[in-house]
């Protein structure tokens, strides 16, 4: 890759790389803020350095640090964030021990490196790392990681700050998916606020980020930010749903019964994980829509979420189809997405009731096969037999019902939304895309539905707009969603879904820099599969899915980066994809000869016309020991 170091002051130079790398020179020493590739150091000479003292990491991303092993062995020491040390030191133990399936936490540590790095000092909050005369004051600067930093110090007269990547110039994000935090949560838009506002206080002249030009108007900028923040928190519904309202127990408790909705149609009631509805056909059979579990403590999204019984299914509620509804058969499942907590149900009936499961194709690709989907959250580990793929705006036919259904990628990419008419009315089953939540307007409470937003479920801007046009074309009078309430809808409320979308779509937009989808669209790149174990000395093949965020063509290439002990080929394949198109590489890698029983990361580096992007998509493979 072809680069440039250019001077900054007459002390500090800049290295554009897989991040902007930092050099800050004093005589024949050097000092670096992110390593980036690494290939900052065949530059140094230029600048007649002889030897880098110490690498100093704001955050823990590959794309910061993936360089500095090499550094490291010309003789470097580093220095890291103490709150992120273990994503450096204990990398292995990290991917060794990380929750790749039933996952509801969406932080980006997925961009931690794959093997362990030596950390020799730690970057404390609010203490000060001394190198020849130079103080760097250590900010916490929560945000874009929760244990990144902010080094602030005086270099050539003037105070200046390495802001990693909190904020980029003209007061923009460099990557809005990593707001979110918990599951559908947008708490790193706080934690940014708080760490802008700290940053304001240091009066600094200059920040340099670690994305993107240099920040010259700093309070300008900050503010700025600021504000778009605020119009993403003022946009309130679906950037955090808060919860159910509480629900007293005995009205559900010991024996939850089902709530008809019309002769047909039962819903298993908001007392449930995740609703899941029953067509019932005059011909003994049901029809499930989505089947979860029966309550939502089985979720353990709480502090026991890391044991391995958390997505334990118990079965429930078919004795009352059985003996109050005269059901003869579980005929048929039609999952609404792949959410676990909408199909951990789906194995236990067709294993035990022979049922069988019908799903759109952009869904059932994932519940077939979730080791190779789990980078998206919340895949169920149980393997979902299809038994019939339907494809976008197909017609189906279930004894007398006749449905239609449609690709929404919503709530995630992986949705589908259907509908039929049930006893006279026009039924819309949306699962996790479209809910209602109060709003304030004009000083009056009002309720307004919206569109949910988990950037993490795989987002581009034109996802919504196509669910819009779904909910328009289908004109649903009752919708059957996968959590809280069953809504009556007409236009006015399709209006206001669509309107909402749209108001999302400008303030996304308008956080982060053009074009819009490439900052917000965190699977442009996708490893498959994600999850691999596999014998030793085999073979294993990788697909490289790529989506082309740019307004022009562009010519992706790309490698992968194996574990050590693994081989592949070094050459890069390269492929030219259109403006809006898609495309893959195949690749392959070969496990080693003998098996440390251990998961290792894996990573393809990727390259845009040229301009290395890092090693930016991974996947997680383990060698079986012998005989196992």
């Amino acid at each position: 890759m072809e680069s440039s170091l250019v001077q900054l002051s007459p002390h500090l130079y800049c290295f554009t790389d897989t991040c902007q790398v930092y050099v800050l020179v004093d005589g024949d020493h050097a000092l670096l803020i992110d390593s980036g590739s690494g290939a900052v150091l065949d530059a140094l000479r230029e600048i007649g350095v002889q030897q880098v003292d110490w690498v100093l990491h704001t955050h823990h991303h590959r794309d910061q640090c993936m360089g500095t092993p090499s550094v490291q062995a010309a003789g470097a020491r580093v220095a890291v964030p103490e709150y992120e040390r273990h994503l450096f030191e204990q990398a292995e133990l990290f991917w060794q021990t990380r929750r790749v399936f039933d996952n509801y936490n969406d932080r980006n540590t997925f961009f931690a490196i794959g093997e362990d790095l030596r950390v020799d000092a730690l970057l404390e909050d609010y203490e000060v790392f001394h190198w020849r005369g130079y103080d760097f004051e250590v900010l916490p600067a929560k945000g874009h990681t929760l244990g990144s930093s902010t080094l602030v110090v005086r270099v050539d007269g003037r105070r200046v700050g390495f802001t990693g990547d909190l904020l980029c110039r003209d007061g923009k994000l460099y990557q809005l998916h990593a707001m979110e935090y918990a599951y559908g949560s947008m708490e790193g838009v706080l934690f940014t606020i708080q760490s802008i506002q700290a940053l304001q206080k240091q009066n600094v002249a200059t920040c340099y980020p670690s994305h993107g030009d240099v920040i010259e108007d700093v309070a300008g900028d900050i503010q700025r930010l600021e504000n778009r923040l605020m119009d993403c928190v003022r946009l309130g519904r679906g950037m955090r749903v808060a919860g159910r309202d509480s629900i007293p127990e005995p009205v559900f408790l010991p024996q939850p019964k089902f709530v008809p909705l019309s002769r047909h149609l039962l819903w298993g009631g908001i007392w449930t994980c995740s609703n899941f509805y029953v067509v019932l056909s005059d011909s003994g059979k049901a029809m499930f829509v989505d089947y979860g579990h029966a309550f939502w403590p089985h979720m353990h999204m709480g502090p026991d979420h890391d044991g391995m019984e958390t997505m334990r299914f118990v079965e429930h509620h078919l004795d009352e189809l059985r003996e109050d509804y005269g059901v003869t058969e579980f005929a048929l499942v039609v999952p609404t997405h792949i959410h676990d907590d909408h199909t951990c149900g789906i194995p236990y009936l067709q294993r035990h009731h022979g049922t069988q499961c019908w799903a759109l194709q952009e869904v059932g690709q994932v519940l077939a096969d979730p080791a190779a989907w789990t980078s998206t959250p919340c895949t169920f580990p149980k393997p979902i037999r299809i038994d019939r793929w339907l494809a976008d705006g197909e017609r189906f036919q279930w004894e007398e019902y006749e449905f239609e259904i449609h690709f929404a990628p919503g709530q995630t990419e992986f949705h589908s939304i259907y509908a039929g008419q049930i006893d006279g009315r026009k039924v819309a089953f949306t699962g996790d895309n479209y809910f209602e939540a109060e709003v304030l307007e004009g000083g009056q409470i009002e309720t307004r539905p919206y569109q949910t937003t988990v950037l993490r479920n795989s987002f581009q801007l034109s996802m919504h707009r196509r669910c819009a046009e779904v909910m328009r074309q289908v004109a649903p009078e009752m919708i059957c969603p996968g959590h809280r309430d069953v809504l009556t809808c007409n236009k006015e409320k399709l209006d206001e879904y669509c309107d909402f979308i749209a108001r999302k779509e400008r303030v996304f937009s308008n956080l982060v820099s053009e074009p819009a989808d490439h900052y917000i669209d965190l699977f442009w790149a996708r490893l498959l599969p994600y999850v691999a174990c596999i014998e030793p000395d085999a073979v294993q093949e990788y697909r490289l899915l790529l989506r082309n965020n740019q307004p022009r063509a562009v010519v992706y290439e790309a490698r992968l980066r194996v574990p050590t002990g693994w081989s592949s080929t070094e050459k890069y394949q390269s492929l030219r994809l259109a403006a809006g198109a898609r495309g893959e590489l195949v690749f392959q890698a070969t496990a080693p000869a003998k098996s440390d029983g251990r998961r290792r990361l894996l990573t393809a580096e990727i390259l845009i016309d040229g301009v290395l992007q890092g090693n930016i998509s991974e996947a997680l493979v383990q060698v079986r020991p012998s005989g196992g």
